[in-house]
């Protein structure tokens, strides 16, 4: 896709057309923590100062290294812009610095002594990947437990301020907090935060898919006014200006109603973010307090707002709680927004909470933003919900693009079904009834729902192991009775829907390894798929349905040997049911390998209600797709 400048220095917008796509992998350097030094002479007269604080200090410091403050107030009061404020190490049995501190612009806060915050082994090797230093002795800790000073923050940001190696033990509302400001938050520790139970991210109102032609519903409160999450222990806003924020190696973790790290462009605001190597994990939801949702990691556009996130080598890990909605990776591209977001090197693991915890939830909440997502070289593991979900509600002609390359998904433990003109059929020989494809446990749920909208899927190189319910499940299901609370429908049938999938394995789900269902008009559909295994050995390997309140304008399913150019070699056998099975669609399934040099089985290969199948041609020996370990 091409690039195009919207005016503003350093905004991307993708270009609209969806006939190609763009895909840059960066892999940024590893940035070293930087710990000051112990000593400096005091600098001239007019240049920047630097100040030390002491939480053992004894009262009357003039906040010299060797006479410093005892307070955070103290040195709030005799800094100014550009000053450095150095947090001293304090034993564990003296408590920290509370009270909060509002940095001045240009200011740094820094944590003296040894790193609080280390690599570790990696997770899958026992890690954790980031560990605390828990055996030093000494530690530069601060907290805030109030909201008497800057709303219960523990630190409140200026533009150009760093904040690196602080402990921050407790805050009443989040740990660090920004509004509009170009920051480098690095090597921290930070938890027990948002004790207050605080509403900071709201995912932005939306409605939910269901089965039933044209139904939507808008769920109980609080779906259709959004949803609120709980403070981040790191929250940047950017609403009217342009911010780079950097947000790297830092370890958040056990709060009892917040989220992780969320970042939010607004307004007219344009932030490029980069979010790296950080360790997510312990975050729980609370009851009572208007939070409804977690977010491990969180990015949002609204208004006109502008963000472009890189996000590498990141952990989330044992996030939740017993029956919450706990979303590791949240994705929130909403009104006229732009998010272009790429993540890489992440890993997710063990998901704790309902039916609607995931490893990666994608949701185009309203208006028509536009917005691409790239996930590569990652891995998500034991999840109870769906793992990653594509879901495009706008009503407005909204844009989602997902590309997902080298992503390993393995493990949804939940199965919730499937409707009842299902093959197996929902409700009938012990598969549970769904009314919604949303939070079934799919290991990824495409929903197309919204007016005029493109939602498009590249796969590339990818696994999708042990599906407790689908594989990949696809619905369009335009709304057209919109829920009396959220936003409306809009008027139009959804324009496109794409999926592509080359080299990749989709095997062992429960129902469906890859279902494209058409339950209303659509404009256009394509799927491609080539060089993939689809093998399973329960319920149906592949099918395109397409309801009698369907239909699609124009479309192209081509398995191999089609209009889009599939070279076939795809592994499409062991359905216990079916194979491959269509309803109303023209399939082309040239040059593949259903499991035997003799070509399909005609019983396990499916055509009704004016459809067809092209499954001639088979290749009589499998191909390397079927042969991977």
């Amino acid at each position: 896709m091409a690039l195009q400048s919207n005016g503003k220095i350093g905004a991307v917008r993708m270009s609209r057309s969806c006939s190609a796509y763009f895909n840059a992998i960066v892999l940024l350097p590893a940035c070293a923590l930087v710990i000051p030094a112990t000593s400096q002479a005091a600098p001239p007269p007019g240049q920047n100062q630097r100040w030390y604080v002491n939480a053992s200090a004894s009262p009357g410091g003039d906040g010299t290294m060797h006479s410093p403050f005892n307070s955070l107030a103290a040195v709030e009061q005799a800094s100014s812009p550009g000053d450095t404020i150095v947090i001293q190490a304090s034993p564990l049995s003296v408590p920290p610095l509370d009270g909060g501190i509002a940095l001045k612009p240009g200011q740094s806060l820094i944590g003296d002594g040894p790193p609080v915050v280390q690599l570790g082994q990696p997770l899958l090797q026992g890690g954790p990947p980031l560990a605390t230093s828990t055996q030093l002795a000494s530690q530069p800790r601060i907290s805030n437990t109030s909201n008497a000073t800057n709303n219960g923050d523990a630190v409140e940001l200026a533009d150009g301020t760093d904040v690196e190696n602080i402990v921050i033990t407790a805050a009443y509302r989040g740990a660090i907090y920004g509004k509009d400001v170009n920051v480098t938050i690095r090597g921290n520790d930070i938890g027990n935060f948002n004790a207050s139970g605080s509403v900071g991210f709201r995912v932005q109102p939306f409605y939910l898919n269901s089965y039933t032609a044209g139904l939507a519903s808008g769920g109980p409160p609080p779906f259709g006014n959004g949803i609120g999450a709980g403070w981040a222990g790191i929250l940047i806003d950017t609403a009217s200006v342009q911010t780079n924020i950097m947000i790297d190696r830092n370890y958040v973790h056990d709060s009892v109603c917040g989220d992780g790290i969320d970042l939010r462009s607004m307004g007219t605001g344009n932030a490029t973010v980069q979010v790296n190597r950080n360790f997510v994990t312990g975050l729980k939801q609370c009851s009572g307090t208007g939070v409804g949702t977690i977010e491990g990691i969180g990015t949002q556009v609204t208004g006109t707002g502008i963000l472009q996130a890189t996000l590498d080598g990141n952990t989330e890990a044992n996030t939740g709680s017993p029956g919450a909605n706990m979303d590791s990776l949240f994705v929130n591209p909403a009104e006229e927004g732009t998010l272009i977001e790429s993540i890489s090197h992440n890993l997710y693991s063990t998901g704790i909470g309902g039916a609607s915890t995931n490893g990666m939830e994608y949701i185009i909440s309203n208006g028509k933003p536009y917005s691409m997502l790239t996930i590569s070289n990652s891995s998500f593991y034991n999840n109870p919900g769906d793992m990653l979900e594509l879901f495009n509600r706008g009503e407005l002609g909204s844009t989602g693009i997902l590309v997902l390359d080298h992503v390993l998904v393995d493990g949804t433990t939940i199965s919730r079904g499937l409707p009842t003109y299902a093959i197996p059929p929902g409700g009938a020989n012990g598969v549970p009834l769904a009314s919604t494809g949303d939070n079934t446990g799919e290991c990824l749920g495409i929903a197309s729902v919204g007016s005029n909208d493109v939602t498009m899927l590249i796969m590339r190189d990818s696994e999708f192991l042990n599906c407790g319910n689908n594989g990949i499940e696809l619905t369009n299901n335009h709304c057209t009775s919109p829920p009396s609370r959220g936003p409306g429908c809009g008027t139009g049938d959804p324009h496109t829907v794409s999926i592509d999938i080359q080299r990749s394995r989709i095997s062992g789900s429960k129902y469906y390894n890859l279902w494209a269902n058409d339950v209303t008009p659509l404009t256009q559909l394509a799927v491609r798929v080539e060089d993939s295994d689809l093998s399973t050995s329960s319920g149906v390997a592949v099918a395109f349905d397409q309801q009698p309140t369907g239909g699609t304008g124009s479309y192209a399913i081509d398995l191999g040997g089609g209009t889009l150019g599939s070279k076939g070699r795809n592994c499409i056998f062991g359905g216990a049911i079916y194979d491959l099975e269509t309803k109303a669609y023209t399939v082309t399934a040239e040059n593949n390998w259903w499991g035997a040099p003799s070509g399909p089985v005609p019983a396990k290969v499916v055509a009704a209600v004016g459809g067809s199948v092209d499954d001639t041609n088979w290749v009589i020996q499998p191909p390397s797709a079927c042969t991977k370990p």
